[in-house]
């Protein structure tokens, strides 16, 4: 079965829905993506699917829905871990709430976030949501291993690493960044030199 993560803008804060669209488009070209970046579908969408998909999720929904839009990660984990932490910074940004639904997440406690202002409703923080495990990217060439804030304070003595900071390593190289959004940037940025190089 085909993995499609869902998700939601209820409320969005200080902008309009469209520049949620806006700044979702922007950030996620700033990526590759395995498939179709992440995109949403406001009522300013001028696609007939992005309209129809709204509707249909609109005629579903129990609550109000601005804007909505999947991701299909096709095997890569950092695509869902992206759209994630789009969402996050951007209801961080305009202070608005948005839904996350991944069904065919293996971890339980992320297959249904709804996020508030940048951070997850309910008790966990969103670092406490997060799996210890590391998290791979497998590219041409090589792998990138993320490592979530608590993977050293789960496998390492000590603590964990500073709130919302990810580390990366790539060809026996590591660094870290202040979110995995950076990490990925950074991590992207020695890849591409890695194999210019070789």
């Amino acid at each position: 079965m085909l993995r499609v993560v869902f998700y939601q803008v209820l409320d969005p804060g200080t902008a309009d829905p469209a520049g949620w669209a806006v700044a979702i488009g922007e950030r996620a070209a700033a990526r590759s993506w395995r498939t179709e970046p992440m995109w949403l579908a406001t009522d300013d969408a001028r696609g007939l699917f992005e309209m129809e998909y709204l509707r249909h999720v609109r005629l579903e929904a129990d609550r109000e829905v601005v804007g909505a839009g999947f991701v299909r990660p096709g095997g890569d984990e950092t695509d869902a871990l992206a759209a994630l932490f789009i969402l996050v910074e951007l209801t961080r940004e305009f202070q608005g709430r948005a839904e996350w639904r991944d069904d065919g997440n293996p971890i339980r406690k992320q297959r249904w976030l709804v996020l508030n202002r940048g951070e997850p409703a309910g008790r966990q923080s969103l670092d406490e949501l997060m799996v210890a495990r590391p998290v791979q990217k497998r590219l041409p060439g090589g792998t990138i291993t993320f490592y979530p804030p608590r993977y050293r304070g789960a496998t390492l003595p000590g603590p964990s690493g500073p709130p919302g900071s990810w580390s990366f390593s790539l060809e026996g190289l590591r660094a870290e960044a202040g979110s995995f959004l950076e990490a990925e940037a950074e991590a992207m940025r020695m890849y591409r030199s890695l194999s210019a190089i070789v």
